[in-house]
């Protein structure tokens, strides 16, 4: 009861403060941009320029009808390339924007403002042969550069047909298909919950050792470590509520929420106990701020590597938020749940060995 207490008692408190309230708005923020600024799906279409010298319309039209799914007929769009407008006509398909270009030097200008490949597509003297000009930005592969100059060198037919044949093997059998925007919410649960969490409980410490309240504690019966776990409580809860604020409006019922609450709940654990951590080598949040920004920074390199999978170094497993980010997408996409648990016992017991350093840090420090 005594433990139900000290909680009541800090909830009281953070409600009365602003922390509570920046949390909360964060959460809502992170809402609103996900509703309301990050569209469904982005448009990955990707962008060519063309300029086509052939020596008749007839032959233009031919090859402009060769260009796979077109989407209706062509738009006459203006296009900015610095302080020039371009008139071009837009042909649209499955997974390109094809522009086309009454002038050679009009397809190099857009190349180079947009940092884009263009190309010019000439016929010989006795237009029997195509013959293709690539612009290139200077920073291509040479496996693409290979690619284009050797794509033209085979008969059409032959390299549509082995595309068309190529087998293509799926990596992941099972799971459900994310839009863009659902993509983002592993990130921004892991921001509001690894990164803000952990914050913002050492901003609670931080502010109770200026007002002496933990000094307080050694004159009291009552032992640190429930004055402690009562502010990990709090914020525990406050990260699985802002959460589920974030999580509801966009992924309805579609997910485990048993399974999503008991992932929530370890992992808000760990980013207090490691808050807490910190706060008690230090004294005051100017004095910590090196070590804070460094771990932000840390948590925060795992974030990155989520949008670009193929980069997945041995070194990037080891940093905690890492694992973070591959539960909640595990959980959205209706995957693996053993390995969601598995981490999330992982992230419990190493809350509970945070909290047990803190709790004997403290302890010592109470009068320093």
């Amino acid at each position: 009861m005594k433990l139900w207490s000290s909680f009541i008692k800090e909830l009281t408190i953070a409600l009365r403060g602003f922390y509570f309230y920046i949390e909360v708005a964060m959460a809502f923020i992170m809402l609103l941009l996900l509703l309301f600024v990050v569209p469904e799906q982005f448009d990955s279409k990707e962008n060519e320029y063309l300029y086509l010298d052939f020596p008749t319309a007839s032959i233009k039209e031919s090859y402009i009808e060769a260009f796979e799914d077109l989407d209706g007929q062509p738009e006459a769009v203006t296009l900015k390339a610095g302080k020039d407008e371009i008139d071009t006509l837009l042909y649209e398909t499955a997974d390109k924007k094809i522009y086309v270009l009454e002038s050679k030097e009009d397809m190099i200008l857009l190349a180079e403002t947009k940092h884009e490949i263009g190309a010019a597509v000439t016929m010989d003297e006795g237009n029997y042969e195509m013959h293709y000009t690539y612009y290139l930005q200077g920073n291509e592969t040479d496996r693409l550069k290979s690619l284009l100059m050797i794509i033209h060198g085979q008969d059409d037919e032959l390299l549509s047909n082995a595309v068309e044949n190529q087998e293509v093997r799926s990596l992941a059998s099972a799971g459900t298909q994310l839009t863009d925007r659902e993509n983002l919410l592993p990130v921004f649960l892991t921001f509001n919950g690894a990164l803000m969490g952990f914050f913002i409980i050492a901003a609670y410490i931080f502010l109770d050792k200026k007002e002496g309240v933990i000094k307080a504690y050694a004159v009291t019966p009552s032992p640190v470590w429930k004055y402690l776990l009562s502010k990990v409580m709090v914020l525990t809860m406050t990260m699985l509520l802002t959460s589920l604020v974030i999580i509801i409006p966009l992924m309805g019922m579609r997910i485990n929420y048993f399974i999503l609450i008991a992932f929530l709940i370890p992992t808000g654990l760990f980013a207090s106990g490691l808050g807490l951590m910190i706060a008690g080598y230090y004294n005051s949040m100017v004095k910590s701020f090196g070590v804070m920004y460094l771990i932000m920074i840390a948590m925060g390199i795992p974030v990155l590597a989520y949008f670009a999978p193929s980069w997945d170094p041995l070194w990037l497993k080891f940093i905690p938020s890492y694992y973070i980010v591959s539960g909640f997408k595990e959980i959205f996409i209706k995957g693996d749940m053993g390995f969601v648990l598995l981490i999330a016992l992982g992230y419990l017991a190493a809350a509970v060995l945070l909290f047990a350093w803190s709790n004997s840090r403290f302890k010592r420090t109470l009068l320093i």
